[in-house]
């Protein structure tokens, strides 16, 4: 008998029953709840005369519907400011187990401050109402995003309906150049598959370049797999997993950490691990990525110039360069590297980390 991916042992320990056709309930770990999502589904809570199945599953924190500055302002926006404001009624009705209300100083992106806050521990299984969910399967966790009904349904019963996923691994060997972040590592593998390339997979990211990302460049880069069209992303904890939550105020304590760790070690894949796909890339061969359109796979090198849609046989994806080149207002055969930029935003849940914003600031200061 082959021996289980990562991805196996982590579907495997969470499956509470299983149909014959393949469809499962799985047990949810963790629930992270925002503004957006969650709404509907407390609503519906209440109309069955129901309450949360697990209220130390729930971390929440209003997340897309918060300004980036001015706090003193508030929220201007009379349709964000209800959101945050029925968050706020439905947290203190309901409970939590973490809650982070607009201004508190610990208040930020949803992706970034469970991480941070030791709530997303390897072999969990990790659900939210958003599809960059797959950031938190940097830490050895099955994370994926779910919709407004599941959203109710993991709340009510602490399970999900789900169908497992086929089993791909992204294998990143060598060592990255000078300037190559994990977003770039991530540009490359969608520019190589597509953005339906991961479609019907959960991606497992192995090799000497993944195991010497940072736990924020992890993040990044299973925050992207859903770009790839995967379901979840996901990184086997090392122990630059166990660093970096170690102390964290929800991490595992005293004699529990020592047997959390020891279970970590565990969620590995087998050597004989089967897998039904493999994409393979070296890391010298990934240069600084620039998305010159508007989908993620339309990708090049920092070298490249910008296509020319009379060079495209295909009738489809000389559409679509066109489409893109008006939209982005570029004309073909432009280096990339003459593309003025007008604003740069560093703040979404792929690339907001403190390691983000120093490098940002380093470049600030020349």
């Amino acid at each position: 008998m082959a021996g289980k991916t990562l991805y196996d042992k982590l579907w495997d320990s969470h499956v509470v029953r299983e149909e014959a056709d393949g469809t499962c309930l799985i047990y949810i770990d963790r629930h992270l709840v925002h503004e957006v999502t969650s709404p509907q589904a407390y609503e519906g809570l209440r109309l069955a005369g129901r309450k949360p199945w697990r209220n130390s599953s729930i971390v929440a924190n209003p997340d897309h519907n918060t300004p980036t500055k001015d706090w003193d302002k508030g929220i201007e926006d009379p349709i964000s400011r209800l959101q945050v404001e029925t968050l706020d009624s439905n947290i203190k009705e309901f409970g939590a187990l973490v809650y982070f209300p607009f201004k508190n100083k610990d208040q930020g992106i949803i992706h970034v401050i469970g991480p941070e806050n030791g709530t997303t521990l390897p072999g969990m299984t990790v659900v939210c109402g958003d599809s960059h969910t797959s950031t938190h399967g940097a830490f050895g966790a099955l994370a994926h995003g779910i919709g407004t009904s599941e959203v109710e349904h993991v709340m009510a019963t602490q399970t999900l309906v789900a169908k497992k996923s086929k089993r791909l691994l992204v294998k990143v060997d060598g060592q990255l150049g000078k300037g190559v972040t994990a977003k770039d590592v991530a540009l490359a593998i969608i520019g190589k598959i597509g953005t339906a390339g991961g479609t019907g997979y959960a991606i497992e990211f192995g090799g000497e370049v993944i195991r010497g990302l940072t736990m924020e460049g992890r993040m990044t880069l299973c925050n992207m797999a859903i770009e790839a069209g995967a379901r979840a992303g996901m990184v086997a904890p090392d122990e630059k997993t166990a660093a970096y939550l170690q102390g964290r105020l929800h991490a595992p304590k005293a004699d529990n950490w020592d047997k959390a760790v020891a279970y970590w070690k565990t969620l590995q894949s087998d050597a004989d691990a089967v897998y039904d796909a493999v994409v393979e890339l070296q890391g010298a061969d990934i240069a600084p990525q620039v998305t010159w359109g508007t989908s993620p796979e339309q990708v090049l090198p920092i070298g490249s110039t910008v296509p020319d849609p009379a060079q495209e046989g295909d009738a489809t994806k000389r559409t679509s360069i066109e489409n893109a080149l008006k939209y982005m207002g570029l004309n073909a055969n432009t280096p990339l590297e003459n593309i003025q930029l007008d604003k740069i935003f560093i703040g979404s849940c792929t690339n907001s980390r403190i390691e983000d914003l120093r490098a940002a600031a380093g470049v600030a200061k020349g």
